[in-house]
């Protein structure tokens, strides 16, 4: 088997789900300075794996849905932690704008569209 570089989707998505993990635990236990490191280093590992994947289309479109529930947690964490209400509506656009992205990122392609039409087909003759 061949080893991940340090710098690979196979290290990074295990270390930004730990963190973004950490983040809430700690938001949870009310550790504001703490919970404020992990949600930097959640926002950091998602922009990295947006970095990794700027090449697939198709990957492409499930971290940046991703990287904007990344967002919208941080945000409200934050602004629970800090009592900061301001970026609690920072964070319901950021919400807002994830679900957009979520909605593309299932959206069929156009070639598994044609996959799909093609095996229709299929099973129409086989009728």
């Amino acid at each position: 088997m061949k080893r991940a570089s340090w710098f690979s989707r196979r290290v990074v998505d295990p270390a930004n789900s730990a963190a973004w993990f950490a983040m809430d635990a700690l938001w949870l236990a009310g550790l504001a300075r703490p919970a404020y490191v992990a949600s930097a280093l959640t926002l950091a590992s998602g922009a990295t794996l947006l970095f990794l994947d700027r090449k697939r289309a198709e990957r492409l479109d499930d971290d940046l849905a991703l990287n904007a529930w990344m967002w919208m947690n941080a945000l409200w964490a934050i602004s629970d932690l800090g009592k900061l209400p301001s970026l609690r509506y920072a964070a319901m656009g950021v919400a807002g704008l994830g679900a957009v992205l979520l909605v593309n990122a299932i959206r069929p392609s156009k070639q598994s569209r044609g996959r799909i039409r093609r095996l229709k087909k299929l099973r129409a003759r086989a009728r």
